[in-house]
């Protein structure tokens, strides 16, 4: 069984149906089914970004980086004024941004710890830095995306990028899939010798597996999924800009993460959906959200210690054994 916790099999059969009737009762209101859209987006690169230092034990600073250049790559390749297929552009971005975490990830995977969240920082600040300073992408301000991506198959057009309810739809199908991929990945082989990797290194050496290879093709994957969910959000607000590349977007990552459940991937989707409302809560109540919002997060994460997965988890544990 793919979902072996009665927590995770409670979530996935609540909040998924839900998810698909939402936009009926926000029909009239485009502006929550928007932020609902953002919210599974950032679900997706929070996933990615659990998956790598909850599972794989690769703490990283610098996962921001595969997030911007899904927007950047999409600028770069496709016609500024032609529609371009949505499925194609995908499969060509995640295959660059693999690339390029192949070449990284071939570097900073020979360090750990804090020298490796410092490496990765590095390159991650050194992309940010590149971006706000080139005239040709628009510097600070970023670039703006004319013409979303159509997306037929075989003459089949299955979405429209322009209809907010149609884009809600594909990022929901997203997270699902990534959320599927992910518990797929953990239960095989593969993910097994992961797990025998993250808790004790040194005998999986001695078994005879080379630790460096399954550590590498984990990044590669995060990092391809951290891009797609950067390519969806360049959609969604038809820009990409330098925030996106930046360490503070890995960092609120990392807290959503932390918040959500580390190493429980829909965990992940916790995370988000509760920091996202705080943040939407917040910073309509009072000018001094920030503040508020800090002692609140700090909070949960005593009370939560294991996440809000990790509370779940262990709630209905309880429950059962009574």
């Amino acid at each position: 069984m793919l979902l072996n916790k009665r927590a995770e099999r409670l979530f996935v059969w609540i909040f998924f149906p839900l998810a698909l009737l939402m936009p009926m009762f926000l029909e009239q209101n485009e502006y929550y089914v928007n932020k609902l859209t953002t919210i599974m987006i950032l679900s997706i690169f929070v996933m990615s970004l659990d998956y790598l230092v909850g599972k794989c034990g690769l703490i990283t600073l610098g996962h921001a980086m595969f997030y911007g250049l899904g927007g950047y790559i999409f600028v770069m390749i496709a016609p500024e004024y032609e529609a371009v297929n949505f499925w194609i552009y995908t499969f060509y971005i995640c295959a660059i941004s693999a690339t390029v975490a192949f070449v990284i990830g071939f570097l900073v995977l020979r360090t750990n710890g804090i020298y490796m969240i410092m490496i990765t920082l590095a390159f991650a600040q050194m992309t940010f830095y590149y971006f706000s300073d080139s005239i040709d992408f628009g510097g600070t301000d970023g670039v703006f995306v004319y013409v979303k991506p159509e997306t037929s198959i075989f003459g089949l057009s299955l979405f429209d990028l322009d209809n907010p309810t149609h884009f809600y739809y594909l990022c929901l199908f997203s997270l699902f899939n990534t959320l599927l991929f992910f518990k797929v990945l953990i239960r095989s082989r593969f993910g097994r010798l992961v797990d025998a990797i993250h808790e004790n290194p040194g005998r999986t050496v001695a078994l005879g597996y080379n630790i460096f290879i399954y550590r590498l093709v984990s990044y590669v994957v995060a990092s391809a999924l951290g891009a797609y969910a950067g390519y969806l959000f360049t959609l969604q607000y038809g820009f990409v800009n330098p925030s996106m590349l930046s360490w503070t977007t890995s960092g609120t990552a990392l807290v959503m993460s932390i918040l959500g459940g580390m190493g429980s991937i829909y965990g992940a989707i916790l995370g988000t959906l509760v920091y996202e409302g705080l943040h939407y809560s917040l910073e309509h109540l009072t000018e001094h959200w920030l503040l508020f919002m800090g002692g609140l997060i700090i909070l949960m994460v005593m009370v939560f210690k294991k996440g809000i997965a990790g509370f779940l988890e262990d709630l209905l544990e309880k429950r059962d054994g009574k």
